[in-house]
């Protein structure tokens, strides 16, 4: 293009370009006052909310009576959960077993079923007139579960119901808590091997930490 034909372009227009000059400075500040207001609402610097730390589940295995057997058991565990310990606390153990005529709805039928098994031969039995196994009729309590059951089959042929239920002593017992990462079968399965090695017949529950 010759000069010539370039002085001969319009010029643009100084009005215009001020309007646009406007234009876009009302836009930044009309940006700068959002990013104000979001900043009022969020500040930028506003703590983050912390991340929940992992906690271990916790699990308790007992009751066990025998303190060195306890400690055993607990040297066990440590192998794979290392913050394992032995903690003493009152507990509800089984001492024995009973075989029970199963509990009445009132002491009036309590009675009538006592009256019902003298009628067919059995002396040996004890009505509850209190208690949590009031109107319930024991006939017999044993040191173990399979002799309780035993005992309970000579009922069951003589066309008498029973159940067999544990006899629950309040008693000071030694628990291993195990605080615990993995899947609870495995500990399961670890406690089960432990059972089985210290041979001691007597029933333990993992349950949850209180």
């Amino acid at each position: 293009m010759l000069l010539r034909e370039r002085k001969d372009l319009p010029e643009k227009n100084a009005d215009v370009d001020l309007a646009e000059v406007s234009a876009t400075a009302a836009k930044s500040e009309q940006a700068k006052e959002i990013a104000q207001s979001l900043k009022e609402i969020a500040p930028m610097d506003a703590p983050s909310v912390p991340m929940l730390a992992t906690v271990p589940n916790c699990f308790q295995w007992g009751p066990v009576t025998d303190e060195t057997r306890a400690r055993g058991i607990l040297e066990q565990v440590k192998v794979r959960s290392n913050e394992a310990s032995l903690v003493k606390k009152p507990s509800a153990l089984t001492d024995g077993w009973w075989v029970l005529f199963p509990k009445a709805h009132d002491m009036d039928t309590a009675n009538s079923n006592r009256k019902m098994l003298l009628e067919k031969g059995v002396t040996d039995l004890w009505l509850f007139d209190k208690g949590p196994l009031q109107g319930a009729i024991s006939l017999g309590l044993f040191k173990t579960r399979v002799r309780a059951e035993q005992a309970q089959k000579k009922f069951t042929d003589q066309g008498i119901i029973t159940e067999v239920v544990p006899r629950q002593v309040p008693r000071d017992a030694y628990w291993v808590r195990i605080p615990w990462t993995g899947p609870t079968t495995d500990l399961d399965e670890l406690l089960k091997a432990t059972a089985r090695q210290s041979a001691t017949g007597m029933s333990a529950s993992l349950i949850p930490c209180d």
